[in-house]
């Protein structure tokens, strides 16, 4: 993606806000990784900081969004996340889902990324992934945290 394309990215969730007789509702987001369990990131209540969870560097991520149409039709449908570290933004992604009618829930596996990886890109990340419509109204978004390391956390016994 080219920096023109996430500064634009950038600029549309954050100049527009939510559309406030949304007709999508984000449901939630999940993480696939080759080889271990997904990891499902919940939709926080509003107002509410989000608990981080870890990423091991450099390995092949693929993010499933879920949602729902409430309203009529929704054309031109669209997700988009930022990426943040230390209040500075240093990426994002664009992916057209399509056109959706009244019902779900949908559920779409968007391209595979790879965590950044190395001493550098060690830290924790704000996110927001949103969904636009062909309009550019901001339907629903959905704030999350994640912080990579050199290894997955070991789990608590």
């Amino acid at each position: 993606m080219s920096e023109h394309s996430v500064a634009s990215v950038a600029d549309a969730a954050t100049t527009v806000p939510t559309h406030e007789g949304r007709t999508v509702r984000l449901l939630g987001l999940a993480l696939q990784f080759p080889g271990r369990e997904d990891i499902f990131v919940p939709v926080p209540p509003k107002g509410a900081t989000p608990a981080p969870f870890t990423l091991k560097e450099g390995t092949e991520c693929r993010a499933v969004v879920r949602f729902h149409v409430d309203g009529p039709s929704v054309t031109g449908l669209k997700v988009i996340d930022v990426r943040s570290m230390s209040g500075v933004e240093i990426g994002g992604r664009e992916v057209m889902l399509g056109d959706f009618r009244r019902g779900g829930p949908y559920e779409l596996a968007l391209p595979p990324e790879r965590v950044p990886s190395g001493p550098r890109a060690r830290g924790i990340y704000d996110v927001y992934a949103a969904l636009i419509d062909a309009e550019g109204r901001v339907l629903d978004r959905h704030d999350y945290r994640f912080e990579v390391k050199r290894d997955w956390e070991k789990p608590v016994r």
